[in-house]
């Protein structure tokens, strides 16, 4: 077995290094998680901008209708054209206006992620450090290890 192979086999076995890494992958998901978040909050405005322009277009089909068709609407609705008109922009305005807070929030969520990648950087030094510590019991093990067989080897057959 190589000292690579040797060495990976003790990291997997070392309960310090693997809490690290176990920290230091969780991190990192939530990274990423974070970053999906941001998409979907840029979705959802992107949803609502598309309503807006969709509930305006409503909006304007009532400016220049017909009197008979005025007529029509307000047996129907007990409303005129004017007040749909009006029921749209105001639908429109709230719609606009949950758009812009889906943006706060994606500032919000984008400053968010950041600070969770920042974190998650930081934490690679801690992983480096407990890779390091890992390396140093590892060394010295495998010193202990040779010299333990280096003294069985020169002990004559006499005394065992």
């Amino acid at each position: 077995m190589s000292d690579f192979q040797a060495f990976n086999a003790f990291l997997e076995k070392d309960a310090a290094y693997q809490s690290t890494l176990k920290n230091h992958q969780e991190m990192w998901k939530e990274a990423r998680q974070a970053e999906i978040e941001i998409t979907r909050a840029l979705r959802r405005v992107t949803r609502l901008m598309m309503a807006v322009d969709v509930v305006r277009q409503q909006q304007w089909k009532h400016e220049s209708i017909s009197e008979e068709q005025d007529k029509a609407l307000e047996d129907l609705t007990t409303d005129n054209s004017e007040i749909w008109f009006s029921q749209y922009d105001q639908a429109a305005d709230d719609v606009q206006e949950a758009a812009v807070a889906a943006c706060a929030m994606v500032v919000e969520k984008r400053a968010e992620a950041k600070v969770k990648e920042t974190e998650a950087r930081e934490h690679c030094t801690l992983l480096d450090f407990a890779k390091e510590q890992a390396r140093k019991a590892f060394d010295k093990e495998k010193a202990e290890a040779e010299a333990t067989a280096e003294q069985t080897e020169s002990t004559p057959e006499a005394v065992k």
